[in-house]
């Protein structure tokens, strides 16, 4: 039997494309879930800041995503798309692997989906 999480947006209550995300500002770590229209007004709004900034990010190209409105290709720290984060989760559970509820998946096991994926 299996157990599904409901995300819902921390701002709006809405349950539709929400994601956690993570801040982190000086001593401050701040955890958010946010829908996809939320999460790009926020990177609407750190624009000017990321722009100027020096951006320690595992997503290559976080900067040209916040000059496109935050329309990136990727929404995680690991890259992964919501479909992937799905298939992931998927393929996971046949193998009998032990997932996160929360999608925040270890690098190590993303990187083991991909080979594996990639090969079949």
């Amino acid at each position: 039997m299996g157990i599904r999480e409901i995300r819902f947006c921390d701002l709006t209550g809405s349950e539709q494309d929400v994601e956690s995300h993570e801040l982190n500002i000086d001593q401050m770590r701040v955890q958010i879930d946010l829908a996809g229209p939320e999460y790009r007004k926020l990177l609407q709004l750190l624009q000017p800041y990321i722009e100027a900034g020096r951006v320690d990010a595992s997503i290559p190209d976080l900067r040209s995503a916040a000059r496109r409105g935050g329309h990136a290709p990727v929404s995680t720290s690991t890259g992964l798309t919501v479909e992937e984060r799905e298939q992931l989760r998927q393929w996971a559970e046949e193998k009998g692997i032990e997932v996160p509820s929360n999608n925040r998946f270890k690098r190590s096991l993303v990187e083991q989906w991909r080979e594996e994926t990639k090969a079949g």
